[in-house]
């Protein structure tokens, strides 16, 4: 209780900060699980390793995407029924959304495994890999209520947890590096071994933060939801839909990214395109973890009628993902060969080459995207899903797809990186748009 109404009464940086860098933190973490994959894979079983992933990778924001879609919009619910005192309300959200999550985990385990070798052939896998790619998703299918387990952060910290939750996603990175190297670098258990480090690491999750839901500490417990709670899942959804159609066309982009660097460059091509996934990926979870943790704050507040406050916590999310945009930059620009390194061994020539080219040309990307991110949470937290949905939709659909069909004819796989780069400057002109129509632009910019 004292946690939320540090955030209605707390200097506006001081909550900025201690709300963020925690998500951040534990965001880093849970990203470093993917990347930490990624260097294991690519040193200790070779290019072959980072394909299967880069291949899997389209399935995995389709397995957290409806636990996004629910946790989003069921926070940011929760938030405004906690500002306005409503804990009763809150509580049952959370527990609607809880068990609506549980219940689709299960169909998901089921037809996955049900379908597996039909799903790698889907995904692109040929004959040479496909043994590889089965034993992957297998495990990561089989493991699906531990990754979904994602959401219970969003309530702990809307809840007055953001320390504990952070901590629960800055453990299941930990865990995830002690696993791949048992399991990979000891074991050698190759992409299957990856694939349990991953999935094992995400138990920290449940084991840190469900019992805060059943102690009398918080506003968030576990009942049974009313029929009026059921009402309001049509609005959550809603409120929750830019959320998961970002992450249902990620998956989708990746699937399209793949087929265009196997046509134009073979499995060389997706190999070293994985090295450029990882470092947006990094880019992407540090600027989500921002715009996340901005997002709680920011939902209180509104809730609360606090717009000031709101606007500012808006101004200063914006500044950080530039600055943190800028530092990319440089990174890429002047250390593009160490960074390749990383994730490729020495003797694999060619794709060190090609990786090389690939990342030197992806950085303008680099600045927009931490902007859109914020733009998006911003709508959300504020109650206004449609402007959040139409910038989710331009920079992770909409707009790379028309832009990779078109420029691939002309700069052939070049132009996938090219899609990107449009894809984010484009959206981030619609966004100001849509502030300015919203007369919210001036607030934020002043």
């Amino acid at each position: 209780m004292e946690d939320n109404n540090r955030v209605l009464e707390g200097k506006v940086v001081r909550v900025f900060f201690t709300y963020t860098v925690p998500v951040i933190l534990g965001l880093v973490a849970v990203s470093s699980a993917g990347i930490i994959d990624g260097i294991f894979l690519g040193h200790y079983v070779g290019t072959d390793g980072l394909t299967v992933v880069s291949i899997c990778a389209p399935i995995l924001p389709f397995i957290v995407a409806f636990d996004i879609l629910l946790s989003t919009g069921g926070e940011v619910f929760c938030g405004k029924y906690i500002g306005e005192g409503k804990f009763k309300k809150a509580s049952q959200i959370f527990s609607m959304v809880s068990y609506l999550i549980w219940s689709i985990n299960l169909i998901m385990m089921i037809l996955g495994l049900t379908f597996v070798d039909e799903l790698a052939t889907f995904l692109g896998a040929d004959q040479r890999i496909h043994a590889k790619v089965v034993d992957y998703l297998s495990v990561i299918i089989m493991c699906i209520p531990f990754l979904s387990s994602f959401g219970l952060s969003y309530f702990a910290r809307v809840d007055g947890l953001p320390k504990r939750s952070s901590l629960s996603l800055i453990m299941t990175g930990v865990l995830n590096v002690i696993l791949d190297y048992i399991f990979i670098g000891v074991l050698d258990w190759g992409v299957e071994g990856a694939a349990w480090g991953t999935s094992l690491s995400y138990l920290s999750i449940p084991i840190l933060l469900m019992p805060h839901f059943f102690s009398k500490k918080g506003h968030l417990k576990y009942v049974l939801p009313n029929k009026h709670t059921w009402s309001v899942l049509k609005d959550i959804v809603y409120n929750g839909s830019s959320e998961l159609l970002s992450e249902v066309s990620g998956g989708l982009l990746f699937y399209l990214t793949n087929i265009t660097m196997m046509k134009y460059y073979g499995t060389n091509g997706v190999a070293a395109y994985s090295v450029i996934g990882y470092l947006l990926y990094f880019n992407i979870m540090v600027c989500y973890g921002l715009s996340d943790g901005v997002k709680s704050i920011i939902s209180i507040n509104y809730g609360a009628e606090l717009f000031r406050r709101v606007a500012k916590m808006g101004r200063l999310a914006i500044a950080n993902v530039l600055v943190l945009g800028l530092v990319l930059v440089s990174l890429v620009v002047w250390h593009s060969d160490s960074l390749v390194l990383v994730f490729l061994k020495k003797s694999n020539t060619e794709v060190i080459a090609l990786a090389q080219e690939l990342v030197m040309m992806v950085w303008p990307a680099l600045l927009f995207i931490g902007v859109n991110l914020i733009l998006s949470s911003y709508f959300t937290a504020v109650h206004s899903p449609r402007p959040s949905l139409i910038i989710s939709l331009s920079r992770s659909l909409v707009l790379p797809i028309i832009f990779i069909i078109i420029l691939t004819k002309f700069f052939k796989g070049e132009g996938v990186i090219y899609a990107l780069i449009l894809s984010e400057a484009i959206t981030l002109l619609i966004g100001l748009f849509l502030l300015q129509k919203q007369g919210r632009l001036k607030a934020l910019a002043t």
